[in-house]
């Protein structure tokens, strides 16, 4: 598996599915069924957005809405980063592709399909179903709501329902099963055709719009072979059955797990206090922060905390977000504490690591003389 976490995802690219940010979310829900992807990409000034599938489930017109409504920032690769960095992110933020960057040009994206593919092939003969499936999964009976559907997805961020009737397994409801009966709701309507109010609002059963004969395994079933045959059918999920009962569920995300690179972790306790809900300034800050700590404990290597806290105001009529992050280094001596504010998070670290680094110069200019001295 360490071969294939360091494959540059370079190797790895699919055209990118890119959208402007007016484009109606109804027309964005035919690109991503006609291209047969999750989701779909905008840039916005000067960054990337991301629409997935789950996020149309929130909007109850997708005639009137445009995806700049619904859309995300997300982490960036480069042709260099590597596959186990790109699994790690998307577990992270759940998603299930991510763009990637040569220069300044966006050059493609890297998507789930493209990595669990790689993984085909793999040794994981002592590695069974039962041990990476997610237990219990969220399930729903053949006559609860599609609308009871849709809000749990939202809730609990999933994309996978089995559907029951009697404890006995009848089939799978998918996010984009959901979405797609929305957008031919929305085709009927624009070619002047009545469908009910209990159609439009997803009052209907799950049985309507299940998937039948969704794929299974055992518990004791190898997961290559489990792999092979979700690759086979195209399918981002398998369902662990015993005595026609379901177990768990296994879906990309638990192949990710089995390759995804862990972030570096600071041997002194590192903590940040009100992260941003944006994914890409969230993921940038914390690698900033974590490598300005693991620069620092050069100098002092005693560091028995640091903590980052992150306050947001919001100011004017467009309520423009201002920061103000304040610093503390906890060593066995004393407490160092910094602060500064700015617009751009980003920023304000990259301030608070210039501070940092300079009190590290001036720590080792003063300790200089005694070397001379000692020698």
């Amino acid at each position: 598996m360490e071969s294939i976490k360091r494959v540059e995802v370079g190797s790895l690219l699919s055209p990118k599915v890119l959208v402007s940010p007016t484009t109606p979310i109804s027309k964005v829900v035919g690109i991503l069924r006609d291209q047969n992807v999750y989701e779909a990409f905008l840039e916005y000034s000067g960054r990337i957005g991301m629409i997935t599938t789950r996020d149309i489930l929130k909007v109850s017109n997708i005639t009137s809405e445009k995806v700049s409504s619904l859309a995300f920032l997300v982490p960036k690769l480069s042709t260099r980063s590597t596959i186990g960095e790109a699994a790690r992110l998307m577990m992270d933020y759940r998603i299930r592709a991510l763009p990637v960057i040569e220069g300044n040009e966006f050059v493609g994206e890297v998507q789930a399909t493209s990595i669990i593919k790689s993984m085909s092939g793999s040794d994981f003969s002592k590695t069974k179903a039962d041990s990476i499936m997610t237990s219990r999964p969220i399930s729903l009976e053949m006559d609860d709501l599609t609308s009871k559907a849709r809000s749990l997805m939202l809730r609990r961020k999933i994309d996978h329902i089995p559907i029951l009737n009697e404890r006995k397994l009848e089939g799978v409801l998918t996010s984009s099963d959901i979405v797609f009966n929305m957008f031919q709701a929305t085709e009927t309507i624009e070619r002047n055709m009545i469908i009910s109010e209990e159609q439009r609002k997803l009052e209907f059963p799950v049985r309507h719009i299940l998937e039948p004969r969704p794929l299974t395994c055992k518990p004791d079933d190898n997961i290559s072979l489990i792999l092979d045959e979700m690759i086979k059918q195209g399918t981002t999920y398998a369902l662990v059955i015993l005595w026609e009962e379901v177990q768990g569920i296994i879906t990309y995300r638990d192949y990710m797990k089995l390759i995804a690179e862990q972030l570096q972790k600071s041997a002194a306790p590192v903590y940040i206090v009100g992260l941003p809900e944006d994914p890409f300034e969230a993921e940038t800050v914390k690698s900033k922060y974590m490598k300005t700590i693991d620069l620092l404990r050069r100098s002092f290597p005693f560091i028995e905390e640091a903590k980052a806290v992150i306050k947001t105001f919001s100011e004017g009529e467009k309520e423009r977000r201002r920061y103000e992050v304040r610093i503390s280094i906890v060593t066995p001596k004393r407490v160092f504490s910094y602060s500064e504010e700015g617009w751009e998070l980003p920023n304000v670290f990259d301030s608070i690591s210039n501070k940092l680094k300079k009190m590290m110069l001036q720590r080792r200019s003063k300790r200089s003389p005694i070397r001379k001295e000692e020698r």
